[in-house]
C-alpha cells in the first residue's frame, strides 16, 4: 500500500479472500482514528457487508496495543535484515514483506510452539494460500537461470540478481537484476 487512501480497495480484496479461503466473514473492522479510513466508499461497503467499523479514540495508541507491537516487531526485523545485508533503503517494503513471511514460519510460544502457518492449516486444512519455499538470505546474490530459447550458445546461462523476498502470488522468489535495478519475479 503506497497511500492510506488505498485501504478501501485493499480491504475489499482481503475480505473476499477471507470469505473464499476460510469460509468465514469479517465481523469487525478496527482502525485507529485516521480520517483516511472514513471515506464514503469504504463506509458504504462495510455497511453493505454488515461489518462493524470501530475506531480508537484520538491520541490513544494503547487501544491498539497488539497492532502497535506487531508493527514494531515487523519494522525491527526488517531494519535488522537490511542492516545485516547492506541493501539500499528503497527496498524497505520488500524487507517488511520478507520479515512477515519469516515470522509466519517461526514457532510462537503463544501458539504452543506452532508456526502461524501451521495453526492456520490446522484450523483450515483446505487452505491453498500458504506455500513454503526454501528460505534464502535477504539481499544475497543469486543467479537466475536463462532458458535456452531466450539465448544463444555463447550467451550467459544465468543472470546475476539480488534476492528480495518471496512472492505472495507465485511459487517463486522476488529478485532484482544487479545491473538494471528493476525488480522482477523469477
Amino acid at each position: 500500500m503506497k497511500e492510506k487512501s488505498e485501504v478501501g480497495y485493499i480491504f475489499k480484496i482481503f475480505n473476499s479472500m477471507i470469505q473464499t479461503q476460510f469460509q468465514t466473514k469479517v465481523k469487525v473492522f478496527r482502525t485507529n482514528n485516521t480520517k483516511d479510513y472514513f471515506n464514503y466508499l469504504l463506509c458504504e461497503y462495510l455497511m453493505d457487508q454488515g461489518i462493524v467499523h470501530q475506531s480508537s479514540c484520538v491520541y490513544t495508541p494503547q487501544q491498539n496495543g497488539v497492532v502497535e507491537r506487531k508493527n514494531r516487531h515487523l519494522l525491527e526485523m526488517a531494519r535488522s535484515i537490511m542492516f545485516t545485508t547492506n541493501v539500499p533503503k528503497y527496498f524497505w517494503g520488500k524487507a517488511v514483506l520478507t520479515a512477515t513471511y519469516l515470522i509466519n514460519r517461526m514457532p510462537s510460544r503463544v501458539l504452543k510452539f506452532q508456526t502461524p502457518c501451521q495453526a492456520i492449516l490446522h484450523s483450515y486444512p483446505d487452505t491453498q494460500i500458504i506455500s513454503s519455499l526454501p528460505l534464502k538470505v535477504f539481499g544475497c546474490t543469486t543467479f537466475v537461470h536463462i532458458h535456452q530459447h531466450h539465448s544463444s550458445k555463447l550467451d550467459p546461462k544465468a543472470i546475476k540478481c539480488l534476492f528480495l523476498g518471496y512472492s505472495p502470488t507465485k511459487k517463486g522468489y522476488n529478485v532484482t537484476r544487479l545491473s538494471l535495478g528493476n525488480s522482477m519475479l523469477l
